[in-house]
């Protein structure tokens, strides 16, 4: 059920995302906050979907970027930075944090294979 509801959830998210965007867009008279409220509207989006599936440190791990961009726009734009490069320095900062923070955060379950594979010669495919 979880995962059915967090598919249902996709296209919500992506029209919240959209409104958040004309809605940021309009106010600010700018195209570039509008889209950086965009992506991070769509970013909140997938850690609503995390949190509904169950994974709570997916869903932290996730919520890294969104946060951190929201305060680096601020940040930026109180500074005076014209709104592309405020689009473009909390797009890059927020990545940046993201990284730093990677290793701070529990670790995720990582895939193994038990299994090694051998090469095939081609006398045992020929007859």
């Amino acid at each position: 059920m979880r995962w059915t509801a967090a598919v249902l959830l996709r296209p919500v998210t992506f029209v919240l995302a959209i409104v958040a965007a004309v809605l940021t867009g309009d106010r600010t008279g700018s195209f570039w906050l509008g889209l950086l409220a965009f992506f991070i509207a769509m970013a909140a989006g997938r850690v609503l979907g995390a949190l509904v599936r169950g994974s709570t440190d997916r869903a932290l791990a996730k919520a890294i970027w969104p946060a951190a961009a929201t305060g680096f726009a601020f940040l930026f734009d109180d500074l005076g930075l014209p709104r592309w490069a405020t689009f473009f320095c909390a797009w890059i900062a927020a990545s940046l944090t993201r990284g730093a923070l990677h290793g701070v955060l529990p670790q995720r379950r990582v895939w193994t294979r038990r299994v090694e594979w051998r090469r095939i010669d081609l006398d045992e495919l020929l007859p």
